[in-house]
Parts: structure tokens; sequence; C-alpha cells
């Protein structure tokens, strides 16, 4: 039930050839051609982060629902700029936007979280992310946003969604690099509802080293996730373990979900003051590290406030 109108690059020659090999009806190199079109009603953005923001906000302002791949933006300013705009909450008029943030839609996730109970748990999260050249646009702070903003935004958001509640502060370290690329990063952060999370994103690790690992303890029971291929559960009765033959990290389920949200109306796939949450926690742990000190997530004005 989802038809392909337009489709834009940043080129006429490109978005021609993407709209023949995928069915759009039409192509362009002009975003207001697509927005201005009466027929559109959702609008994906897949495009370099640091036009997420732009086209987020104009696409919103006319009114379209918008799925954007991670990262929602690249500064404070951007992210207080949404949130003046959009955020109303229980506002079931508004569009949908939503953040491309997969992991939380995954099977063994969603196994893992169908188990455990509101309380406060603790949850690793290791992420052996590989090395990225630092010439790289992701490496570049004003394009890509650096790995904490641009890439390590996707598990700041499943530990928020696992833990069920929001992060409100911060404590980040990265290893030293001549580069000061902070890509191989402890992040450490700590939720309302008195969980904690560690993440452990490291540039620097084998190859032959599978790249997720999530391991959640909670009174007395411990679930495990190997690279979303493998669920083990232990400390709740028989202990419990499932391989899948494909890795599935939940990307095509979180898409139909997200059109069926679209096509059914309500609240946004995941609310928006989650995806303000994390992505204020990322830009307050590239604070903490430069400033050697833990940070509380201030989520009103969405800079980094120093704790006490």
């Amino acid at each position: 039930e989802v038809a392909l109108r337009g489709v834009m690059t940043t080129s006429g020659t490109t978005s021609k050839r993407v709209a023949e090999r995928f069915g759009f009806e039409y192509c362009t190199s002009d975003l207001r051609e697509i927005l201005d079109d009466p027929t559109v009603n959702t609008v994906f953005i897949a495009t370099r982060h640091d036009t997420h923001f732009s086209y987020v906000h104009a696409a919103l302002e006319a009114g379209k629902h918008v799925f954007v791949e991670k990262p929602l933006c690249l500064r404070p300013a951007e992210l207080r700029e949404i949130h003046e705009s959009y955020s109303t909450p229980g506002d079931t008029s508004r569009p949908h936007l939503m953040v491309g943030f997969n992991r939380r839609f995954a099977p063994h996730a969603i196994e893992v979280k169908s188990v455990l109970h509101d309380g406060p748990m603790a949850v690793l999260y290791r992420v052996n992310s590989g090395a990225i050249p630092p010439d790289n646009w992701i490496q570049d702070p004003d394009v890509g946003g650096g790995r904490i903003v641009g890439e390590a935004c996707h598990f700041v958001d499943f530990l928020t969604w696992l833990c069920g509640s929001l992060p409100v502060s911060v404590h980040a370290a990265a290893l030293p690099d001549p580069h000061s690329l902070h890509d191989t990063v402890a992040i450490n952060l700590t939720f309302a509802n008195g969980s904690v999370g560690s993440l452990c994103y490291y540039a620097n690790g084998s190859r032959d080293v599978p790249k997720e690992y999530v391991e959640v303890h909670q009174a007395g029971a411990t679930a495990i996730i190997r690279d979303f291929r493998e669920f083990e559960m232990r400390g709740m009765g028989k202990p419990k373990r499932r391989k899948t033959f494909s890795q599935n990290k939940g990307q095509a389920a979180m898409v139909q979900a997200f059109l069926e949200r679209v096509k059914s109306g309500g609240e946004p796939l995941i609310p928006f003051e989650q995806l303000s949450a994390v992505t204020a926690a990322t830009f307050c742990a590239l604070e903490s590290i430069r400033q050697r000190k833990s940070l509380a997530i201030d989520t009103a004005i969405f800079l980094p406030k120093a704790n006490a």
C-alpha cells in the first residue's frame, strides 16, 4: 500500500537512475518539488548526517510524516529548534517523526524485553565497531558528527528502550588518539528509574570478534544477545537459548511498523521525548569527554549541565 512518488538526490542524473531502478514516478534535484507535492504524505531521509536537520525541519513544516536515518541532528541548537516546533505531548495530529533506531525492533531484543519487568536493571552493550579512517566524512564533526553522535546514538537508544526510562546523566571517557576522534569510548549512563547502562564502543578491536554483545542483569536474572543472532536467558527457571541462522537487527520490522503507524494514526512509534533525550545524551557524552566529568542531560534546553 505504498506508492513511490518522488526521489531526490544531489544531482538530476543520479535521481533519474535511482527512480528507474526502484520505480519512483518522478525524480528531482529540488526538495520543494517533493514537499509541495500534495500526494506525498511521508518523506524518508537517507542522506549524509549534516543535512538531516534541515530536511527534517522542512518536511515537518510541510506537514509530512518523516522517517530519518540516524542521527536526528548534529548540534544542540538544531535539537532545540526541532523540539520547539514539534514537541507537543499527546497531540496525535502532529506528523509522525521517526529516527531509524532499528535495534529495538530486533526479534532477540523483543524477546529479552518481554521477560524483564519494569524495575531497575544493569546493562552492558559492547560494540566492536571497527576503525574508520580519520578523513572519512563520518569522522568529520561538521558532516558526519563523529562516531558518538553519528553512530553510537543507535546503542544509546537501545539502552533507553530496554531500561524503559530516559537517560538523566552521562560520564564518558575516550582512549587518547592523535586525531581526537573519540571512537574508542566508554559511555556510562544513568536512567530516571535507577537503571545503569554501560556502552563500550570500541574502534580498536579485532575484526574476528562479532560486532555487538548485550548483557542484561535484573533481580537475579541475566539475558545475553550475541550479535543479534543468539539469545540466552538464565536465572528465570530452566536456562533458555535460541540461535537463528541469519542476523536480524530489526530493519524490516521497523520500517513496516512505521508505515503501519502512518496509516493507522496515533502516537509516534518512538516517543519524541526518547528521540530528543537520546540525541541530547550523545551531545553530553562528547562534552563529558572534554570536561572529564559526569554531566546531567538537561532535556529541557538540550545543553550539558555539570553535576554538582
